[in-house]
């Protein structure tokens, strides 16, 4: 089986049932819940039961809720599906930069549904895939938002700039600070991962890099909670 395409519980379930393929499911013996007992029915779906110690090993982790569930593919976008020409809002798309926690990434993404990014685009490699992990920290976000993988950071933004976009990299060593900024233009934000931040590159191809003061004794923040700080200013 390819674990990637497992993912396990019970409102991740449901969320992608609105939306992916789901090839087939594992119960817990005993499992009892009549709702989704009725969504699995409806939806003529494949049930293979297993022992507690069986699904523990299955999904690697004790707090699957009794089930988990194989998709057939996850669906990835291509960059022209995010890639926003007219809209009700300021076109906003989120860069992620080696971001490798799925519980980061997971958060991150349900951030970027909360403040109606456009899209989020990550690296094929060094960079941790949508996997059951990150489903069951975005609390389903991950089936609604368009994640885009791509092969080379820098041609994407440099596509993104033909394209109209402003590219802002949140960057700690920026004398700029994110509150400086309108955002009164398409952006693509920028945000690297907490131990190598974002690469000297793509800090030299943005067009702004910005920086959030921080005023405690920690110097600095868990990486999805500086980009909801971020989505928030650029939505507000």
């Amino acid at each position: 089986m390819n674990n990637d395409l497992l993912f396990y519980g019970r409102n991740p379930f449901k969320e992608a049932l609105k939306c992916q393929k789901i090839e087939c499911v594992y119960l817990q013996n005993g499992f009892s819940d009549k709702n989704i007992l009725n969504l699995i029915t409806q939806n003529n779906l494949k049930i293979t039961y297993l022992s507690i110690s069986e699904l523990n090993n299955l999904c690697m982790d004790k707090h699957h809720q009794g089930i988990a569930f194989k998709l057939k593919y996850f669906k990835y976008y291509e960059l022209e599906d995010i890639i926003v020409k007219h809209n009700d809002r300021i076109p906003l798309i989120l860069i992620l930069d080696e971001i490798n926690d799925p519980h980061n990434l997971g958060a991150i993404i349900r951030s970027a549904d909360v403040f109606g990014v456009d899209g989020v685009i990550i690296k094929k490699r060094n960079q941790v895939m949508v996997n059951s992990t990150v489903m069951k920290s975005s609390v389903g976000a991950a089936n609604f938002v368009k994640i885009v993988l791509v092969n080379n950071l820098n041609q994407t933004i440099s596509k993104l700039k033909e394209n109209g976009y402003w590219i802002v990299s949140s960057d700690g060593s920026a004398s700029l600070s994110y509150t400086d900024l309108k955002y009164d233009f398409p952006t693509a934000l920028v945000v690297g991962s907490e131990g190598f931040g974002i690469s000297s590159l793509l800090l030299k191809n943005s067009d702004y890099v910005v920086k959030i003061p921080l005023l405690g004794k920690v110097n600095s923040l868990n990486a999805s909670t500086a980009t909801a700080v971020l989505l928030a200013r650029i939505r507000s």
